[in-house]
């Protein structure tokens, strides 16, 4: 018998053992959850061993179904191009806007994010509409929506912006006095203010009682794919889990106290 003949016995005796591996990888592969993510304190904190308050419950209710959650930290726009491109299997958390559910489809809301416009005490701004906004300079982040009527405004040229891809440099443009207005979320604006500056700059710094935009946040899935749509449903069907119990409205309670650790809860 040839050196090929032998060669090729050995190959055909291992097909039902390579299958059995083969198999064994892909169901564990299908068992991990690949989320985009980024630093969002209070929501999300990559430097806690826990991830922050919405890493845990997402982490906990795929648990809770069997599947693992490996959380990979990238810009925001990087993230939803990432989730296009199908190398993610959900990012979190954004809003459910139009554009994005061109691309993604959104799980059922967590929690509401109130979006504040933040500036200096030492300046006596005053807004009624969007349109008001164009007298002023505006930091914004790179991958963020602001609520729909501020996006459009500043998708069409009308507003004066210094975008940048870095979380804390609309903050530190405020600081300066560089920038009027700073938008964000209020309860992630004023934990990067606890976090990032000292007790006297962060005095410095309020937000407007006029809120920009109030709305969900939500996980993102992949549009149009079967696995995906699963995934979705084992998220939405934990998070009702949660809220027929009160611990959504727990969870919100508690993250606008500043104390996002008073939810503890598991699904």
């Amino acid at each position: 018998m040839s050196l090929l003949h032998c060669v090729l016995r050995r190959v055909v005796r291992s097909l039902p053992v390579l299958a059995v591996v083969f198999a064994s990888l892909n169901a564990s592969a299908e068992s991990v959850v690949r989320i985009g993510t980024g630093d969002w304190v209070p929501y999300v904190d990559q430097h806690r061993e826990d991830g922050g308050a919405l890493t845990r419950l997402v982490r906990d209710i795929f648990a809770a179904a069997g599947y693992q959650v490996e959380f990979i930290y990238y810009p925001w726009d990087r993230n939803l191009l990432m989730l296009e491109q199908g190398s993610l299997d959900a990012v979190m958390p954004y809003t459910c806007t139009s554009a994005r559910q061109q691309v993604s489809a959104c799980s059922e809301p967590i929690v509401r994010g109130e979006i504040v416009l933040f500036q200096r005490k030492d300046r006596a701004l005053d807004w009624q509409a969007i349109e008001d906004l164009k007298a002023f300079s505006i930091a914004t982040t790179l991958g963020y929506s602001y609520g729909p009527q501020f996006d459009t405004a500043l998708q069409s040229g009308q507003l004066q912006v210094q975008q940048s891809g870095k979380e804390d440099t609309g903050f530190r443009l405020l600081s300066l006095g560089r920038v009027d207005f700073h938008p964000q979320d209020r309860a992630v604006g004023y934990a990067m203010l606890r976090r990032l500056f000292s007790p006297a700059e962060r005095a410095q710094i309020t937000h407007n009682p006029r809120s920009l935009n109030t709305e969900p946040l939500h996980l993102l899935f992949r549009k149009n794919d079967a696995q995906a749509n699963q995934l979705r449903e084992v998220f939405n069907a934990g998070l009702s889990r949660l809220a027929s119990r009160g611990e959504l409205a727990r969870l919100q309670r508690a993250l606008y106290s500043g104390n996002p650790d008073q939810w503890l809860a598991k699904p």
